[in-house]
């Protein structure tokens, strides 16, 4: 019985390195009494708190920008992928434009798990240089159906979600990505 423990638990570490850090899954499809919540016909914005970080100001970000082109990557810190993929989404950010909405943001429960102290440590000792903020509720995740960690998103000017990768990627297909939603323009 232990050696078919041992084996089920390598193959959830597995999954779950191929897959990304962390499922967040069933809990940001239910509601507190369980039930699926309906998906609306696609995501509005979404009011978030930006954290006191190098590149980041304290303050609030509504998410997707308004008429322009918005990348958001979603991590956690204790995420050993999201670690790695820092210096991928930091090569991005120096690669685009200065007007996309360039973020970076957790949906760790920030006060109880982690310290928005402790955020903005560890976006500092990964080379954090844009903004970082905290998504206290999972409401920017729902609207992108960001269920694990590493997901990013892209989103086009007119609110159109155009791409959306759970897991390692590379900052050539961001930079890609950020100027086919830009409709081709250099991002």
């Amino acid at each position: 019985m232990r050696r078919r423990e041992l084996l089920a638990s390598a193959a959830t570490a597995t999954t779950m390195t191929v897959a990304g850090c962390n499922r967040l899954g069933e809990s940001l499809a239910r509601d507190d009494e369980g039930e699926t919540e309906p998906v609306a016909d696609g995501p509005g914005p979404v009011t978030i708190e930006t954290v006191d970080a190098p590149g980041s100001e304290a303050g609030r970000t509504t998410v997707p920008q308004p008429g322009g082109v918005t990348f958001v990557e979603f991590f956690a810190t204790t995420c050993d992928i999201c670690a790695s993929q820092m210096s991928v989404v930091g090569e991005a950010h120096e690669r685009v434009a200065d007007d996309v909405q360039f973020l970076s943001v957790t949906s760790e429960p920030v006060g109880l798990t982690v310290s928005t102290d402790e955020v903005a440590a560890w976006w500092d000792d990964h080379g954090g240089a844009w903004t970082v903020a905290t998504d206290d509720g999972t409401a920017l995740a729902r609207a992108y159906d960001a269920t694990s960690v590493p997901t990013a998103v892209v989103v086009a000017p007119d609110g159109t979600e155009t791409w959306s990768h759970a897991g390692r990627t590379t900052a050539s297909t961001i930079v890609e990505e950020i100027r086919a939603a830009s409709g081709g323009e250099s991002a």
